[in-house]
């Protein structure tokens, strides 16, 4: 899953973004640019990749100012940020709940069958291409780039840098995509479709390359957007993608059956770049390719390590789809559906974090004063408390709750209850992680702030080598509860090896106090979910109900109950960033 926002082996989506600056909010005169919102199919998954010496051999941005955009303070400078979040966030609630629909329309039409994991086969070939030419250079390269020149006010440069790399997405996209389209048998055979199901994946897959065209693009823009601090349309674009691929899907079920989702992604696609160019109307786009540029060249030099340890983490998903598929013809569905759940508390809380921090974190680490660095370990470890202290009663609920939320979501038409117990046991396996997930996003963004993306890389790999330990040994006794347990294994080592490394670097972040958070919040949550668990219990018969309402009110009140039990073991043990997550939501977050 790498280079990253994080990604599930079961996911078929990816999206990338980035965010938000430290300093006073000010108006900058527009530079010419453009902007991209997050990326595919709306999700992105669970693993991660990459990370080394600090700046090594990192080339230096010529010209930047490095004091222009420094913060005042670690305190006025968390502000802008969390505000960022909650709007990043917001829009990521959107688009997970379309995306959700998206899934439940999936499910309805075509369920956990053969036909759902030949599509899901699909699309991870057209989500591997487009994450290893642009994904993963979003957050690792073109967000903090293009920031550097922002802060430093050179429009022109910027300009150049950022045709250049459009010009460069579509030349070099559309060559990789028709080598796709002819290799495409062989890379379904290589990713395990049987044969029943061998030439409708090959279809789809060629039908779904096209849209990473579009993808490149939106990227760039994405990239360009949120280093002007205008988190608006790209926090929205992935709910606009979604919704093209509902419409189209339900639109084209019928002549075309589940090619017309294939088609989908298309026209998901072309939406979100159109969504996002209003906003960059004072572009001026030039059809160069300039690769002497130290701008281009910055990016490229940045965005290599990542590259390889994409190709590294993509081996994980070759293993996965394959031995996913020999586990059953319904396993690559219902991992897809499973990662889907995962991915909606990542997008909420991990990815809005991260992308709303990296920005400040990049123009803290580029100055030299002491006051600065201190600052970026505060803002890091504020950040990492944050997300951690959100995301564990969402792990509670999915892991305690997981067969009737499965069953709610999803179990209609064509899912029927083996499609909701197989999701629930892939479900199983990957929610787990969650807490060392979040936390891994925001160790990922610290390093490609302090322009190190070798560190992150390196780590990577080595998650490459838990994940196939473990899943080799569990594939047999479990299959694919294996898998997904492997997944899990994988992310959350790589977030602890992480932040090992980063320790070790900024001494400050071995904190005695953010041990005993941990410590604190894991009480908490293992608290909740001994009410939630024994919530269920009692409420057995609602959420076991045939019909919705009683499953719907047995979800919200063991879910009410489990997130009041958590808030009163966070007060009765004094976590006091709590108080801090209820005032920053009584605030209004400005729009970028």
């Amino acid at each position: 899953m790498r280079g990253r926002t994080q990604r599930t082996t079961a996911d078929s989506y990816s999206q990338s973004g980035r965010a938000a600056q430290l300093a006073r909010p000010e108006r900058r005169r527009p530079v010419t640019n453009l902007q991209r919102g997050g990326g595919d199919a709306g999700e992105a998954g669970p693993t991660g990749p990459d990370p080394v010496p600090e700046h090594a051999g990192v080339p230096s941005l010529p010209g930047a100012d490095e004091s222009a955009a420094r913060p005042a303070s670690p305190v006025a400078a968390g502000r802008p940020v969390a505000k960022a979040a909650v709007l990043i966030g917001l829009g990521n609630v959107t688009s997970r709940v379309l995306g959700l629909v998206r899934e439940q329309v999936i499910a309805a039409l075509y369920g956990a069958t053969g036909a759902t994991s030949a599509f899901r086969t699909a699309t991870r070939v057209s989500t591997a291409a487009y994450d290893l030419l642009l994904s993963g250079a979003v957050t690792s390269a073109l967000v903090p780039v293009f920031s550097d020149y922002t802060a430093a006010g050179k429009t022109a440069d910027l300009s150049r840098i950022i045709s250049t790399f459009i010009n460069l997405t579509l030349t070099g996209m559309a060559v990789v995509v028709g080598l796709l389209a002819l290799a495409t048998p062989l890379l379904v055979s290589v990713l395990g479709a049987d044969v029943e199901h061998f030439d409708l994946a090959v279809d789809l897959t060629r039908i779904a390359l096209p849209s990473i065209l579009l993808l490149g693009i939106s990227g760039i823009l994405t990239s360009v957007l949120y280093a002007r601090q205008a988190f608006a349309v790209p926090a929205f674009g992935v709910a606009v993608y979604n919704a093209g691929i509902i419409v189209a899907a339900l639109a084209l079920a019928g002549p075309f059956s589940i090619h017309g989702l294939a088609l989908g992604l298309g026209v998901g696609a072309l939406l979100q770049v159109l969504v996002q160019l209003p906003a960059l109307r004072d572009l001026r786009y030039q059809p160069v390719i300039d690769l002497r540029h130290p701008g281009v060249r910055l990016v490229l030099h940045l965005y290599a390590p990542v590259f390889l340890g994409m190709i590294a983490s993509y081996a994980v998903v070759i293993v996965d789809t394959h031995l996913a598929w020999r586990t059953g013809s319904d396993s690559v569905a219902a991992m897809g559906f499973a990662g889907t759940l995962i991915q909606f508390p990542l997008g909420l809380v991990g990815a809005a974090a991260s992308l709303a921090i990296l920005p400040s974190l990049a123009r803290l680490a580029s100055s030299a004063e002491p006051q600065d660095q201190a600052a970026f370990v505060d803002l890091l470890l504020r950040g990492m408390k944050m997300v951690i202290l959100l995301i564990v009663p969402l792990a509670v609920a999915l892991i305690v709750l997981r067969g009737p939320v499965v069953s709610l979501l999803f179990e209609r038409a064509a899912f029927d209850a083996v499609a909701t117990q197989r999701t629930a046991v892939a479900l199983t396996g990957y929610a787990p992680q969650l807490p060392f997930v979040v936390v891994d996003q925001l160790l990922i963004v610290a390093f490609y702030a302090r322009k190190n993306t070798v560190i992150p890389v390196l780590v990577g790999i080595a998650g490459v080598g838990m994940y196939l330990a473990v899943a080799l040994a569990l594939v047999t006794p479990l299959g694919m509860l294996g898998l997904a347990i492997a997944n899990a294994a994988q992310n959350s080592v790589h977030g602890l090896i992480l932040f090992i490394l980063l320790a070790r670097l900024l001494p400050p972040l071995r904190s005695i106090a953010l041990a005993g958070f941990v410590m604190r919040i894991a009480a908490s949550g293992a608290f909740s979910a001994a009410v939630v668990a024994a919530a269920a219990s009692v409420l057995a018969s609602s959420l076991a109900s045939p019909d919705v309402l009683p499953r719907v009110a047995g979800l919200i009140a063991a879910g009410t109950l489990g997130l009041t039990s958590y808030a009163v073991a966070l007060v009765a043990l004094r976590v006091g960033e709590l108080s801090s997550i209820v005032t920053l939501l009584r605030t209004r977050p400005r729009r970028g």
